[in-house]
């Protein structure tokens, strides 16, 4: 769908939240409304906002195929070599096969279609500031601003040129109106910069409530984690100017966090076991997503499917993965053995043993402290800075320290193998073999290139978008 049927489907689908409801994470949305009639109040913009946290909870992008599925697929987290396997095309990166091409094409079509959402508030927002109380303009603007980048970035690590091979290639529209003009792909780097303005911006407003909260009186100021705040703002501040090659700010905002972890406390054996397991690190979450049928489509994915369609791998991957721990944390309780022929299978979404509705259900992290860490061990200069920092994050994951010996290359290689072990089922190691244009990943016998590394663009919007 190209960028301008995506604006005019957003001016039919403004999506509201219910207002009556006691918490921000229970919103539900409600009949569609006009824009004249959403935009008259605060709750409206509220509303507004909401419906975008909404759109990126769908299995389309977020809640599945961009996290826990075709991601990770491809990242090669799992063993979908049957060829009767849902996934078997997109773990041999066949575009332009059906199933393949169809999830590609939703998660282009369902961004943009938030980020017409996000332009429709936007735009809106300046001239009803008078209707807003307290910080709550600048709060809703921030966030709005920073989803807006947070949406950009994405579609170009997706469907942008490889790092490594060079930044200044067409790319994607960056998209920061809400009109019916044809938006023509811009560089990487123009993209990039296009960012970290929307970022800055938003950190500046998000700045007036730097408080991480699970539940206030007001619903708007709970559950920050499930906001785009201002910590997270900085930390994909991070990680783009990471993926820019920008050592200097990388280091920066990542340390910003790491200075500040106190306000995202480390998970400990004790809140992994027991009847309230936080499998996902939720105090560890700078941003995340709450998701309503999360149950559902964890036991779609990995337990409820006919054991070929299963997504989960060998006991020889999952060994070499964690390198024959038997202590590390993310062994030990995010992955089961449910007995039978099944081998052990991820379990950081599982909701069955989980007895409490509290904060530790139904959530997907999509920026969390560990990966600070890892910025700044990759952009630090000094090595025993860098070896530090990684060990500060296996002490937390019950994993021994590192040798303060290790050279530039054995660091980098550890850093590598971190990446893997913390981010199965968030969609993030993709990414990471993209921005190290990464040639054999395991799990995947040919070498990659940019034409695993870079998706195709839907067919329309190549047809009606040909700049």
């Amino acid at each position: 769908m190209t960028t301008i049927k995506q604006m005019t489907t957003a001016l039919c689908i403004v999506f509201i939240a219910c207002t009556g409801c006691k918490k921000w994470l229970d919103v539900k949305p409600k009949t569609n409304v006009s824009e004249s009639v959403l935009f008259q109040d605060e709750q409206g913009f509220k509303d507004a906002l909401t419906g975008v946290y909404l759109q990126l909870a769908s299995p389309s992008l977020y809640a599945k195929e961009f996290t826990m599925g075709t991601m990770d697929v491809f990242a090669q987290y799992y063993d979908v070599s049957a060829s009767t396997h849902n996934y078997n095309k997109a773990g041999l990166y066949e575009y332009t096969d059906a199933r393949v091409q169809g999830t590609i094409d939703a998660f282009w079509r369902n961004s943009y279609n938030a980020i017409a959402n996000v332009n429709n508030l936007l735009e809106g927002i300046e001239a009803k500031r008078n209707v807003f109380t307290g910080n709550n303009y600048e709060l809703v603007k921030g966030e709005a601003l920073g989803l807006r980048a947070f949406l950009h970035f994405d579609l170009l690590r997706a469907f942008g040129p490889i790092p490594e091979e060079g930044l200044g290639q067409k790319s994607i529209p960056y998209v920061s109106g809400f009109n019916m003009k044809v938006r023509p792909a811009i560089s990487g780097t123009a993209l990039i910069d296009s960012c970290i303005k929307d970022l800055k911006e938003a950190t500046s407003l998000l700045s007036v409530h730097k408080s991480v909260v699970y539940g206030v009186a007001d619903p708007f100021l709970s559950h920050t984690r499930n906001h785009f705040n201002y910590w997270a703002a900085n930390g994909l501040l991070a990680r783009i100017y990471l993926y820019k090659g920008d050592k200097i700010n990388a280091y920066e905002k990542a340390m910003l966090i790491v200075n500040n972890s106190k306000l995202f406390p480390f998970v400990d054996r004790g809140t992994l076991a027991g009847s309230t397991p936080s499998r996902t690190f939720v105090s560890e979450h700078l941003f995340g997503i709450y998701v309503s049928d999360l149950k559902g489509i964890n036991d779609q994915l990995f337990i409820a499917a006919a054991d070929h369609n299963v997504l989960t791998n060998k006991a020889t991957f999952i060994s070499e993965l964690f390198e024959g721990s038997s202590t590390d944390f993310r062994r030990i309780f995010l992955w089961k053995n449910y007995g039978g022929t099944v081998p052990d299978l991820p379990v950081k979404y599982l909701q069955d043993d989980i007895q409490t509705s509290g904060m530790f259900i139904k959530r997907i992290p999509l920026i969390r402290l560990s990966e600070m860490y890892y910025i700044a061990a990759e952009t630090a200069t000094n090595p025993g800075e860098q070896i530090s920092l990684l060990n500060t994050i296996r002490k937390n994951r019950g994993v021994a320290e590192l040798s303060q010996s290790f050279n530039p290359m054995e660091i980098k290689t550890e850093i590598f193998k971190e990446y893997r072990k913390e981010f199965c089922q968030e969609g993030q190691l993709f990414f990471y073999y993209k921005r190290t244009n990464t040639a054999r990943i395991a799990g995947y016998g040919k070498a990659l290139n940019s034409a695993v590394y870079v998706f195709p663009k839907p067919l329309d919007e190549i047809e009606f978008n040909p700049q």
